[in-house]
């Protein structure tokens, strides 16, 4: 029941990070990032290239615990600084979040050093996610710490207003 439930979760949540609205033919795949790709590869992680190109990890956390971390092939231009997101849903919420929840949120995203909490809506369906920007020039090393951060970050949130680990 557990892997249905957390299949049904990451379906959502691959809909919810997905920020990137592509028009393309159907049945074509947009291209994941090589760079990030190579990356993942040096550093022996596992993933999975989902349909918009993104990536997606499993990070084992305390306990036996794991949280999906998404990495965006997509990227954005500050300047000529380029940046790339790195996600992960902590918090889902049919309807707005209670004040509480959101000051909760807030709070902790002034108490990390990477990332932040970000809103998304989609018809009811409310969803916290902790999202790092990094330069997209980072080395690997840079990558891997911020993918455990912020898959530690979401996952102690979820921990602690859930007391369930199906993020």
């Amino acid at each position: 029941m557990k892997r249905i439930t957390k299949l049904a979760t990451f379906a959502v949540v691959g809909f919810f990070i997905s920020i990137q609205i592509v028009s393309a033919q159907p049945n074509t795949k947009p291209p994941a990032d090589p760079r990030i790709k190579d990356t993942l590869d040096k550093l022996g992680a596992k993933y999975q290239i989902i349909s918009d190109g993104d990536f997606k990890l499993l990070v084992e956390t305390e306990n036996k615990r794991s949280q999906v971390v998404f990495i965006e092939s997509k990227t954005e231009k500050l300047g000529n600084l380029e940046i790339r997101y790195i996600s992960s849903p902590g918090y889902v919420s049919k309807g707005p979040f209670s004040t509480e929840i959101a000051n909760k949120l807030l709070q902790n995203s002034g108490l990390n050093k990477i990332a932040a909490w970000q809103l998304f809506t989609k018809d009811q369906t409310h969803m916290a996610v902790f999202t790092a920007k990094i330069a997209v020039n980072s080395d690997p090393e840079t990558i891997k710490n911020t993918m455990l951060a912020v898959g530690y970050g979401a996952d102690a949130i979820e921990k602690e207003l859930t007391g369930k680990d199906e993020l």
